[in-house]
């Protein structure tokens, strides 16, 4: 198993496989299919070429290049597990610096201070550098993470998606990813329209 910023290789029995797709739930997902090929004796070698030629969907752990600085568009929904996910990819990005926009995770119910809470601890044990947190219970994981030790010059919330894309605008410098993911009703795509101005 090989995880690199922008692929993932791996091997079942003798036959090697690589896809565009990086992080450990994106491989979680190519296993479950490539076992229901087993199931129905699909030989492995014929499903190279459809691995190696997966693509994320549209704001859907897109990667892509602004200005020098890595992009990482997973604006289209969110939960707490996912989340993780992507800040294990952004941690494993290579970068100067890491920014991490995410947006309130919604129909939590009464666990939502909780869990984003415990993200908001994640952040800081992934050490990501910068924290923007976007509307309602996403100024929870940005206040656990200042009591975990983010610096408060580091950390950022805002209401509006498209006012914390224009903040979010002068910060990141060439050589630094950010990565933007929240609840689908957040419009975190919003924030990175105003990004890429």
């Amino acid at each position: 198993l090989d995880y690199r910023p922008d692929q993932t290789r791996f091997r079942i029995d003798t036959v090697n496989f690589e896809t565009p797709l990086v992080g450990r739930h994106e491989l979680l997902n190519i296993l479950a299919g490539l076992a229901v090929a087993r199931v129905f004796s699909i030989p492995l070698e014929r499903l190279q070429e459809a691995v190696r030629s997966l693509a994320p969907g549209r704001m859907r752990g897109e990667r892509l290049l602004h200005r020098g600085i890595t992009v990482l568009d997973d604006c289209y929904n969110s939960n707490p597990e996912a989340v993780r996910s992507m800040l294990d990819v952004l941690r494993a990005t290579p970068a100067r610096r890491r920014f991490a926009v995410l947006g309130e995770m919604l129909e939590l119910g009464r666990w939502s201070e909780t869990l984003h809470r415990d993200v908001g601890r994640y952040v800081v044990a992934c050490g990501i550098d910068v924290l923007v947190g976007i509307r309602g219970a996403a100024r929870h994981l940005v206040d656990e993470a200042l009591r975990s030790g983010l610096p408060a010059s580091a950390a950022f919330f805002f209401e509006d998606p498209a006012e914390a894309g224009a903040v979010l605008r002068h910060l990141p410098q060439p050589g630094d990813a950010v990565l933007l993911k929240g609840s689908r009703a957040v419009r975190l795509e919003r924030a990175l329209e105003r990004f890429l101005e």
